[in-house]
């Protein structure tokens, strides 16, 4: 992601490989601009929500199979990552109002 240029893939089209890349970027080696931000603030809302009802729906037909272990086991790394993703923005991203 180039934030100078504000190149970015839509928040639709990031996947968690994607955030993975994210989360070791430097913010003092970017410009962040006001659009970025708030782009950047609703790809974190979104990744939560997605992922916060990937674990309930995990959670709520777990039907003690391996396959519903694994789903479950799937959705809470990917909450726990969504939530390291969001605690990296809130520390290094200002909030544009």
């Amino acid at each position: 992601m180039n934030a100078q240029t504000e190149q970015a893939p839509h928040y639709e089209e990031l996947s968690s490989a994607d955030y993975a890349a994210l989360e070791v970027w430097d913010p003092t080696q970017v410009v962040i601009t006001p659009r970025m931000a708030a782009r950047l603030w609703l790809q974190t809302s979104l990744r939560l929500t997605r992922a916060q009802k990937e674990l309930h729906d995990a959670i709520f037909a777990n039907d003690l199979s391996e396959a519903a272990k694994d789903r479950y086991a799937e959705a809470r790394a990917e909450l726990d990552s969504a939530e390291a993703w969001a605690l990296h923005v809130a520390r290094n991203i200002p909030r544009h109002r």
